[in-house]
């Protein structure tokens, strides 16, 4: 993830105490912020995380060690804020509140099997989520989402290992518990 050399020298004048260039800072930031929220915060407070992150970054910017540590901190802030609310709010989404079109999406299979896998998915812990979710939903790459994670690329093959096993353990306990309601979707048991 590197950095233009304009936000470079943004970052450099927002740690050297120049407010207009910390403001300008928190604004070219705001759309990267908000699109790693989407994909890493489990709950409904994506905004509210982003303007966390934001109000750290604006209270902690001249304290930090190097400009070229700027992007990996920030979105480790961005990563820890989303933790601290998921910790807080269990998220299970029953059937009935997923919006229409995805109910009735051809794309997407069944809206009730898709409903079962995320909430297995977002009951898996912080870790292990993160693993999937960047693999297999978002399609990166090992070494992607290994440096998403500031992991190896080997403990981040080794977590989706592990990942896809407590899907597929859990996945087995729920399909005996509900054997006649997804029998009948097809989806053999």
């Amino acid at each position: 993830m590197a950095m233009p050399a304009d936000n470079a020298e943004l970052v450099e004048q927002a740690r050297a105490g120049d407010r207009q260039a910390l403001e300008r800072l928190l604004a070219v930031c705001l759309p990267d912020l908000q699109r790693y929220a989407r994909r890493s915060c489990q709950s409904d407070d994506i905004e509210e995380a982003v303007q966390d992150a934001l109000w750290i970054l604006y209270r902690n910017v001249s304290g930090l060690k190097s400009v070229a540590a700027f992007t990996g901190w920030l979105f480790q802030v961005v990563r820890r804020v989303c933790l601290g609310y998921s910790k807080r709010k269990r998220l299970f989404v029953p059937i009935e509140s997923l919006p229409v079109a995805a109910q009735h999406d051809q794309m997407a299979g069944d809206p009730e099997l898709r409903a079962v896998l995320s909430g297995i998915i977002s009951g898996l812990p912080q870790a292990y989520r993160e693993a999937i979710v960047l693999r297999d939903i978002q399609g990166l790459s090992a070494e992607q989402m290994a440096d998403v994670l500031r992991i190896s690329v080997e403990a981040a093959k080794s977590r989706l290992h592990r990942s896809r096993a407590m899907v597929r353990e859990q996945f087995n306990r729920t399909v005996v518990t509900t054997k006649p309601s997804l029998s009948a979707l097809g989806v053999a048991v």
